[in-house]
């Protein structure tokens, strides 16, 4: 499995990262449609920086957070003691998630689908994991959010709250069957 980069490592760990998240994270959560909760499946979840602020945040949450570099299996080591069966952390590559269909409530994307070549087949892996009716929270820079919202729409998503151009945070849903 690829490794991230020194730079990226230390991106990840640094102070104005943090201080992003702090800023971006809190404003996606805001405008969630519905009550955060149930079971959410963190993509490229770096550090645990932001997984600590979920969990902390949002009490009846348990969050699955994943991650293609096998080094951030030593950040959420301490976390997992502190969080308990809150909290599990996977190796894994968001194109190929290792998790049964219809598994998560919710599927965050905070700043990661930038670093794959093939959004759509992500986007589609985070549906299949997806309980029907579940949420898509997605914050990101690159592609547009125009971009984005397409590639949702693309796969029946309904986007329910889509916010920003330079820096843009998105909602969408999976629509219930009938």
């Amino acid at each position: 499995m690829p490794t991230i980069s020194p730079l990226q490592r230390w991106w990840l760990d640094s102070w104005p990262h943090r201080l992003r998240i702090r800023r971006y994270v809190p404003h996606l959560l805001k405008l969630c449609p519905d009550p955060f909760r149930g079971e959410v499946l963190e993509v490229g979840s770096g550090s645990g920086y932001t997984s600590r602020r979920i969990l902390d945040t949002f009490p009846q949450v348990e969050l699955t957070a994943i991650d293609l570099d096998p080094n951030a299996q030593t950040h959420f080591a301490a976390l997992q003691e502190h969080y308990g069966q809150r909290l599990i952390f996977r190796q894994a590559d968001m194109l190929s998630l290792p998790f049964d269909r219809a598994s998560f409530d919710m599927v965050l994307a905070l700043n990661v689908l930038h670093r794959v070549r093939d959004q759509q087949r992500a986007i589609r892996q985070f549906l299949r994991v997806l309980k029907e009716g579940g949420l898509i929270g997605i914050v990101g820079v690159r592609p547009k959010p125009d971009v984005v919202e397409l590639l949702l729409r693309d796969e029946g998503m309904e986007v329910v709250v889509s916010q920003g151009r330079a820096h843009y945070y998105i909602w969408a849903r999976e629509p219930y069957t009938d």
